[in-house]
């Protein structure tokens, strides 16, 4: 139901630099973050670029003022769009929009199209014509109930025309699209039945929480038709022999006290899912989709075993359970586990460091653009700031975080690639050694 009329892509490819055009949702680069750990975890002989191509508060309008520095110039071989949350203009919808706010309502959606368009275009001309990715913009949740006074409804029907204009750009220049808004407003939906109060998007109603990015980077994956397997062993104790090896390679099988050890080698981590969004495991068929790290023992004895990776007790199962089969992916003290969330700790150094280096551009291009600031000057950036009343207004937070951290513009950029590396470097599977072992029985 949840992936309803999408239109597959293909996965990325080694040597990709993949773009994420976008507002503050992109700009946070929290859901491209977790895709790109299941590609570091799942194609660890694949080496890509991730770039946070964001800005928080920005349109399609706003986009074509910083495409040449923020796309184009990247040389990107694709180029994901989601843009929306902004230009649908949310200040003009009401509970009972009168004929003048509708009509300026439609005036914002003629204008996202046009815009669009020409960022297509643009993209398509000037960026020697890399693969598109449409992105229909997540929801504004505006049927959560909450105590925040701050709904704004019809906003999330304005974002399904967005959606529905996105949706036309794809098929109008062979673009792939992926599909936020229709999935997670069903969801949202779906949920507020049993408790109005839930939502997967957070307190302000446009940017989603750990839940939600979380299905977002799913929804994102399934629409490459990602694979869900990590890999698959299975072998057979009693005769002492390996039955299957699925992206993994399994060697050294010997009998053992009525259990049966083994190496493995496998091709892939399991895919690393934070604690804040584990909600959503048992909501949506995630695991079943993305994480698959299957092991199975046959030819075993009645009764109970343990089961240890290099040493590490990590189980206890059944004969039976090990005979159907048992998905390690979740299981955090398997030492692979404990690596793909080394992995993604890295990652998420990376992403801190990429969003304070984009934060302090995007504040210095604004008051560039807007108020015609020589950014060089600090006496003219401390004469901007100070011109603030309310010093924690979000423009003046955004000022004296330039005036404090602008020095440190380059040794962000090389905090986030020498995090990089690190991820890189520490995704690659090491051989673990397995032992199943038969518990005592207990009278």
């Amino acid at each position: 139901m949840l992936l309803a009329g999408r239109s597959f892509g293909e996965m990325f490819r080694d040597g990709e630099t993949v773009c994420f055009l976008g507002d503050s949702i992109t700009n946070g680069g929290r859901y491209q973050g977790i895709i790109q750990n299941y590609y570091l975890t799942r194609f660890p002989d694949r080496t890509l670029r991730f770039v946070n191509a964001g800005r928080s508060g920005d349109t399609a309008d706003g986009a074509l003022a910083r495409l040449r520095e923020d796309v184009i110039d990247k040389k990107p071989t694709t180029v994901a769009i989601m843009l929306g949350m902004n230009d649908v203009n949310r200040g003009l919808y009401v509970a009972d929009p009168d004929e003048k706010q509708r009509a300026r309502q439609q005036q914002a959606l003629d204008s996202y199209r046009k815009n669009m368009e020409t960022v297509t275009q643009r993209v398509l001309t000037e960026a020697g014509a890399p693969k598109l990715i449409f992105i229909t913009p997540s929801p504004f949740d505006q049927t959560a109930v909450n105590d925040r006074n701050n709904n704004q409804p019809g906003c999330n029907d304005g974002l399904g025309r967005c959606a529905k204009i996105v949706r036309e750009l794809a098929a109008k220049n062979h673009g792939t699209v992926v599909d936020f808004h229709a999935p997670m407003t069903a969801f949202n939906l779906q949920r507020q039945q049993q408790d109005p109060n839930y939502t997967i998007i957070g307190p302000d109603r446009v940017h989603p929480g750990p839940p939600g990015l979380l299905m977002m980077a799913w929804l994102f994956l399934k629409s490459q038709d990602a694979p869900s397997l990590v890999s698959h062993v299975k072998v057979d104790a009693a005769a002492g022999r390996v039955v299957a090896g699925d992206n993994a390679e399994v060697t050294a099988v010997v009998k053992r006290d009525g259990g049966v050890t083994f190496t493995v080698l496998a091709k892939a981590l399991p895919f690393p899912v934070e604690s804040a969004a584990g909600e959503m495991l048992a909501l949506l068929p995630i695991g079943k989709d993305l994480n698959q790290e299957l092991l199975e023992i046959g030819g075993l004895a009645d009764g109970d075993y343990e089961l240890k990776i290099d040493g590490t007790p990590v189980g206890r199962h059944t004969r039976e359970e090990l005979a159907r089969g048992v998905n390690l992916a979740f299981n955090e003290a398997t030492p692979q586990f404990k690596q793909a969330r080394e992995v993604a700790l890295h990652n998420e150094r990376r992403r801190n460091a990429e969003v304070q280096a984009r934060d302090l551009l995007n504040t210095r291009r604004w008051m560039q653009g807007h108020h015609k600031i020589d950014v060089e000057d600090p006496v003219a950036v401390r004469a901007y700031y100070d011109q603030f009343k309310d010093k924690q207004e979000y423009n003046a937070l955004k000022a004296l975080n330039y005036i404090e951290h602008w020095p440190q513009y380059g040794d962000f950029l090389k905090q986030m690639a020498a995090h990089e590396q690190e991820a890189l470097a520490s995704r690659m599977p090491v051989p673990r050694v397995y032992a199943v072992a038969p518990l005592a029985k207990t009278k």
